[in-house]
């Protein structure tokens, strides 16, 4: 008699726990007994589930190398490091021409605005505050190229030596 207790309570949690992982769409319904048991349609949730349709973007980002540049750390009127860092521009396809005109003034500009800014870019630990750096960065080559000619300045690589 304890043998069939157990196999019938066994038999009522197994078909609780596929009743409820129907109805929570868990798993698909292949007895068609979500609806009964209160659950949607099988058509209503596979259109409630479509993805929405994709953006239409260009069929593929550009990007531009910058040459690394090496920016002193100042402290005291010594150089104490180089913070060396390697860009790379998301641009817009016919801007090219343009960023390698403007690279000398853009590496001068990157420079001098990094420098002037180091103190509040340098976290007391040594580290370098990447988002803020990025922040510095973009608004610069906005600047100098003008808004819509790069869409972003990646950083690559950054590091002290």
């Amino acid at each position: 008699m304890k043998i069939v207790v157990i196999g019938l309570v066994l038999i009522v949690l197994l078909l609780g726990g596929f009743g409820a992982l129907t109805v929570f769409n868990i798993i698909p319904d292949v007895l068609g007994i979500g609806a009964m048991l209160g659950g949607q349609p099988e058509a209503e949730t596979e259109a409630a589930d479509a993805p929405p349709p994709a953006p239409v973007n260009d069929p593929e980002p550009k990007f531009m190398t910058f040459p690394q540049m090496a920016i002193p750390v100042i402290s005291d009127g010594v150089a104490r490091a180089h913070l060396v860092l390697g860009l790379r521009f998301h641009y817009d396809p016919d801007a090219g021409a343009d960023i390698r005109r403007e690279e000398r003034r853009l590496t001068d500009a990157y420079l001098t605005e990094l420098m002037r800014q180091m103190p509040g870019i340098l976290k007391e630990s040594g580290r370098l505050d990447l988002s803020a750096a990025k922040a510095i960065l973009n608004a610069v080559t906005h600047k100098i190229l003008g808004p819509g000619k790069v869409h972003d300045v990646l950083i690559d690589i950054a590091y002290a030596r």
